[in-house]
């Protein structure tokens, strides 16, 4: 955790998420396709929810995910058939949550990687060498500091979370200022390379990464 706020150039949370992710699937089509387990809890959980569903697609493995939505397409095609009559129609789908949504196994493993990082984070703000990491890191994207904040105890840590955000978020905001007081062309020679990029680290601020929230 220390390593990445030191090394990362967005929100350390975001980051470390979408690395496991990407470990997650590539592990899965690597040597788990053909797992027996594997695809019984893919069956069971109704697969992965479209945004994770496009990731694996991502990833060009036309094999391993062609064995996986074998088991997918067959399971809606049962589904179908027992829309046929009018009871059946009205039901919520097969494992869904009670908002009618499909469990998807990555959201279940994604959701375990957050609150373990913030865990890491919050038991790590004990220790001076940690606070100092964070301090100098862009900090976390306001989705991961909901998430953080969340968590029980550690009161003393969150101030310090908290204090540490609001300083980075006040200097994003003097550099989206002066990027937009810097538009017209006869100052736009006067713009730093943190003010360019201020409005994407606003988006990223505001909603997370691309493809983890």
């Amino acid at each position: 955790m220390r390593d990445e706020l030191r090394r990362s150039r967005c929100c350390a949370f975001c980051s470390l998420e979408r690395r496991a992710l990407h470990q997650f699937f590539d592990g899965l089509l690597y040597e788990k396709v053909t797992d027996p387990g594997i695809r019984s809890s893919l069956v069971k959980s109704g697969g992965f929810c479209p945004r994770h569903a496009h990731m694996l697609a991502g990833f060009g493995d036309a094999l391993g995910t062609a064995i996986l939505y074998e088991d997918q397409l067959k399971l809606r095609l049962e589904a179908l058939k027992k829309m046929r009559t009018p009871v059946a129609s009205r039901r919520a789908p097969h494992n869904s949550d009670r908002r009618g949504l499909i469990v998807c196994p990555a959201c279940r493993f994604e959701e375990k990687m957050q609150r373990a990082h913030a865990q890491t984070l919050l038991q790590g703000l004990s220790d001076p060498e940690m606070v100092e990491a964070f301090a100098h890191s862009p900090g976390l994207c306001f989705l991961h500091v909901t998430l953080v904040m969340n968590e029980e105890q550690h009161v003393e840590e969150k101030r310090i979370l908290i204090e540490v955000q609001e300083e980075k978020l006040e200097t994003l905001l003097a550099q989206l200022k002066e990027f937009q007081g810097k538009q017209d062309y006869r100052r736009s020679a006067e713009e730093s390379s943190e003010e360019k990029d201020s409005w994407q680290r606003a988006i990223e601020f505001v909603s997370g990464m691309k493809n983890v929230f």
